[in-house]
């Protein structure tokens, strides 16, 4: 299934003062990007050999951009920078789940800012959540102007990525779940499933 290459995976919309049209578009547009990824044989497929969620020893794939379904190591996160967008891909299949339920937003952070729970699930500073925010499930894609916490595209929610994904300020009130990470040949791996329900609460 694929996507609009030209979508651009990150923003600055939150380092500007809040303007509600523009936030409204790029809602819109990211919707545009993720919404046919629902109906991926990857998520909708019953008698699928393995789940359509991120697996132990999955590798982390590029979401958009030139290098699009590659893999992604350590070196490709640079701190301080917006946040990547990226789904789990299949290392005996090559097969890219990409689905909205599989969003990642991975970001690298100073290791000493870590909490010690969040430094044991981490490579060098990089951590990986899930995109979708647990208010209304709109895709999590920015930083905050410090360029160290992660902000909802819609409705504004921030998470706090050093300290497992917690909520410093609403609309939503449930963490982040985080996807524990480990490293191979120097790719980002899926290390153990993510540690919290995704998205909003049903």
């Amino acid at each position: 299934m694929k996507t609009d290459n030209n979508i651009p995976a990150q923003c600055d919309c939150c380092t500007a003062p809040a303007d509600p049209d523009r936030r409204r578009a790029l809602g819109g547009v990211l919707a545009a990007a993720v919404s046919p990824l629902l109906v991926h044989p990857a998520f909708a497929s019953a008698g699928s050999e393995r789940s359509p969620r991120p697996a132990v020893g999955d590798r982390l794939a590029f979401m958009l951009g030139e290098r699009k379904d590659q893999a992604i190591g350590p070196g490709d996160i640079e701190p301080g920078t917006a946040p990547v967008l990226a789904y789990p891909k299949d290392p005996g299949t090559g097969e890219v789940l990409a689905s909205r339920a599989n969003i990642l937003v991975v970001v690298r952070l100073d290791p000493s800012s870590l909490s010690e729970e969040v430094a044991a699930k981490a490579v060098d500073g990089v951590v990986a959540y899930s995109a979708l925010c647990t208010h209304n499930g709109c895709p999590v894609t920015v930083r905050d102007p410090t360029q160290t916490k992660l902000v909802c595209n819609c409705h504004g929610s921030v998470f706090d990525p050093a300290d497992r994904g917690v909520v410093l300020d609403g609309p939503a009130y449930r963490r982040l779940p985080m996807l524990p990470l480990q490293l191979e040949r120097g790719e980002l791996v899926v290390a153990a499933p993510f540690d919290g329900p995704i998205g909003p609460p049903t």
